[in-house]
């Protein structure tokens, strides 16, 4: 029976009807297949998805981002990352870079990043004559990047379904994150030399300050809330709590750039963006139930330890399922479905959990750009209104620098590991 549930998930994904709504047919065609006991259960395995605490700070981080990219914050962050590295060569596409970063830091949703940062930055970009596929093509790689920086989502979705430390998660995808932006700089950096793209204009000391005043508090936000929590002052839920009420104090009350007029739309926004991550989350937890019931995890996981009997056969056996999935398919599934199989498999071949959780989010970030599916790919073409088909050209070297670090990342395990050891140690 397993197959023929298979079939028609892959069907509806072929039909590019949504991924929540493609589970959800999934699962009512096992509920049709298997026996009438498994009516009653299938509604408690939907609910029972959102009984765990860490979830919350879900909602609470896309509101936190809501506040900020519509206070006007994320534009105070583009202009302190320009004082930094605007003289540089290909200085506002190194701004892009640094001030998505920065912005996940907050938000926690790539696709937000990725658009608040673009419609402040782009302009600049077109007035400086960078190539519209070009700045795109750079804009998504950085949204891609971002899937490892705390409090990212999927960072926190990895910790509850594979039950790792969230806080350990984020301790480890620091360094990662540095690497992976650092040398997605690099390479913007290469590609501004070569095609001579002018310096940005100079500021006067007193500009620079400034500026440096006004993204200050924005800055402070990224320190209180990985500070409290590696701190252990706090939790990521009560973190995200956190980031809510200062995100609405310094704009509403600091800046006075977010009006009450605005809240309506900001509260929809994130209503939205929640219902879609919590309904792939319910449905996928039905679906997840669907193969355990029909003992699919259990061959799978013979299948892989047999196939699979060194630690590097399995991890170029998981990267090459979640880059080919991410290639056509959100990346929640995977994560929900695969996670408890691999994780305890990785852990008896001497994979560190917490490594194997930033490999995949990582991987994670690189479908995010790649087409046909990538949704960071999408917004930025989106947002700077250019063909996705004429994008694809030059993020190939982008594509190719993330693959390049995710097998850094993948075969030096202390990139990972470094700052969650150093942290224990205190």
């Amino acid at each position: 029976m397993w197959w023929i549930v298979v079939i028609v998930l892959i069907l509806a994904l072929l039909l590019a009807v949504p991924v929540g709504m493609a589970l959800a047919i999934t699962a009512l065609t096992a509920m049709l297949l298997l026996p009438n006991d498994i009516l009653i259960m299938m509604p408690q395995k939907f609910l029972s998805q959102f009984e765990s605490f860490p979830l919350i700070a879900i909602p609470l981080f896309v509101l936190a981002g809501q506040l900020m990219a519509q206070g006007g914050l994320a534009k105070r962050i583009v202009d302190l990352a320009m004082v930094f590295v605007g003289r540089i060569y290909g200085g506002l596409g190194l701004v892009v870079v640094l001030s998505t970063m920065l912005m996940s830091g907050i938000s926690g949703s790539p696709s937000a990043n990725t658009a608040a940062i673009g419609s402040v930055a782009l302009p600049g970009m077109k007035r400086m004559k960078y190539p519209p596929e070009f700045a795109t093509a750079l804009l998504a790689a950085a949204g891609g990047v971002s899937t490892l920086v705390p409090p990212a989502i999927d960072l926190i979705i990895i910790g509850v379904i594979a039950n790792i430390s969230i806080g350990g998660l984020f301790a480890a995808g620091v360094v990662p994150a540095i690497f992976n932006g650092s040398a997605i700089m690099a390479l913007a950096y290469y590609y501004a030399r070569k095609m001579k793209l002018p310096l940005a204009n100079k500021m006067l000391l007193k500009e620079k300050l400034h500026v440096i005043k006004e993204g200050f508090l924005p800055v402070l936000m990224v320190v209180i809330i990985l500070g409290g929590i590696y701190g252990g002052v706090f939790t990521a839920t009560e973190a995200a709590s956190v980031a809510v009420v200062y995100g609405l104090i310094v704009s509403a009350f600091v800046y006075r750039t977010l009006k009450a007029k605005n809240l309506p739309k900001i509260l929809l926004d994130t209503c939205a963006l929640t219902g879609v991550i919590m309904l792939v989350l319910g449905m996928a937890s039905m679906f997840s139930f669907v193969l355990t019931f029909e003992r699919i995890p259990h061959v799978m996981a013979e299948w892989i330890t047999t196939y699979a009997d060194s630690p590097l056969v399995f991890l170029l056996f998981v990267h090459i399922i979640f880059l080919v999935l991410g290639m056509v398919m959100d990346a929640l599934p995977p994560i929900i479905v695969l996670l408890p199989i691999l994780v305890p498999i990785g852990v008896t071949l001497g994979i560190d959990p917490m490594h194997l959780g930033i490999m995949i989010a990582a991987n994670v970030g690189i479908g995010m750009i790649s087409p046909p599916m990538g949704i960071c790919l999408f917004v930025a073409c989106g947002v700077n209104n250019v063909p996705i088909e004429k994008v694809v050209k030059p993020l190939l070297p982008f594509l190719l620098v993330l693959i390049f670090t995710l097998v850094i990342i993948t075969l030096v395990p202390d990139i990972t590991l470094f700052l969650p050891r150093l942290m224990e140690s205190f």
